[in-house]
């Protein structure tokens, strides 16, 4: 039987995320002891990752994000893509960081009353690195490709089987 790997509640659970990161060759920093930051390679770029554990709220938020050129005339496309988006995903939510030029995938993990486990943030940081993955191609097809947002999320939820 496999032990879980939990945090109790008054703990740092941005140790399990350390951890998980470690283990996934990530190159990562901790700015502070309730902060992480890491870098990886997503399907298509470079993704930066951070975590916040808020002790006062008992919240860890998590966040991924990548670089998204937006055309000048695409601010409608986009909008309506973070729209489409973001009504299939199961947790977490995408937004634009205008200043940064950057897609993000945010997620905010409430622990009160409840242990944190590697398990749990292995889901939400799959969610987040994943769903940049997923979506990415689908918000380049409609900001530069002239596709309709909603197809261009259709297509994003096509899962190939095999390889070509």
């Amino acid at each position: 039987m496999l032990a879980q790997n939990t945090h109790a509640g008054s703990g740092n659970p941005i140790d399990l995320v350390e951890d998980i990161a470690r283990v996934r060759d990530w190159t990562y920093a901790r700015d502070d002891p309730h902060t992480i930051t890491a870098e990886l390679q997503g399907n298509w770029g470079d993704t930066s990752v951070c975590a916040a554990w808020h002790a006062r709220t008992a919240i860890v938020q998590i966040a991924a994000a990548c670089r998204l050129p937006v055309p000048l005339d695409g601010q409608d496309a986009l909008r309506e893509m973070l729209i489409y988006a973001n009504d299939i995903l199961s947790m977490g939510h995408f937004c634009f960081d205008r200043d940064a030029g950057a897609l993000c995938f945010r997620h905010a993990v409430p622990l009160r009353g409840a242990s944190a486990s590697r398990e749990l943030f292995e889901d939400v940081l799959h969610a987040a690195t994943g769903g940049l993955d997923q979506f990415y191609p689908a918000f380049q097809h409609a900001l530069w490709g002239g596709k309709p947002p909603a197809k261009a999320v259709a297509a994003a939820m096509i899962h190939p089987m095999g390889e070509a």
